[in-house]
């Protein structure tokens, strides 16, 4: 019997890398993406999962509790976004050099990729499926002192399941790859290629 993998943990100590893609089919039957591209510079990202537990009460006990996910709440803080970005994320027009934002304007769907870096120097790679940058933009400026204090960007999200297989996350550690771990292995050398689907074994 082989004996079992040895369990990494090591520290996160980095990010970088943001890429999205357009989601052009999320249905019960098919899942499909447009080609990733690269965000602004990655300075930091807050990913909450939210879920829920009720508790179904009988013959004066507990029966059954009942978890549900909820959703995941994104914050990405990045050093700054140029109007196709906001175009591309918030559903404005960009026309003629000029960026033009409608309260008719509605943010598309989304997938959302980076990576983790950590303290070992290995990353983990992450993709999260479908989700809507619908929360909006934080802006924050001020007037140049005697020293210059640089303003960054905040975009807030919210990202759910996908319909065909109710999958909303999935990474890739790659400090506990091990050698029957192809797919993985083969998936985090071209992360950002394409929005990367499940595999066991290398194509």
């Amino acid at each position: 019997m082989a004996a079992a993998a040895e369990i990494k943990r090591s520290r996160f100590v980095g990010l970088r890398d943001f890429y999205v893609a357009l989601v052009t089919e999320n249905t019960e039957t098919a899942y499909t993406t447009g080609t990733p591209i690269k965000l602004a510079r990655a300075i930091k990202a807050k990913i909450s999962d939210k879920r829920s537990t009720e508790d179904l009460e009988s013959d004066d006990g507990t029966e059954e509790s009942l978890d549900a996910y909820e959703g995941t709440e994104v914050e990405l803080e990045v050093n700054s976004l140029a109007p196709q970005d906001l175009a591309f994320l918030f559903g404005h027009k960009f026309e003629n050099g000029y960026l033009m934002k409608s309260s008719d304007d509605k943010a598309p769907e989304v997938a959302l990729g980076y990576r983790e870096r950590k303290l070992n120097g290995k990353y983990e790679f992450v993709w999260l499926y479908v989700g809507r940058f619908a929360e909006g933009r934080d802006e924050n400026r001020e007037t140049k002192g005697k020293k210059p204090n640089a303003q960054t960007e905040t975009i807030k999200g919210s990202f759910h399941e996908r319909e065909i297989d109710h999958l909303y996350d999935v990474r890739v550690d790659e400090d506990n790859l091990v050698a029957e771990n192809t797919g993985a292995a083969a998936a985090i050398k071209k992360w950002f290629e394409q929005v990367q689907e499940p595999k066991a074994t290398a194509a």
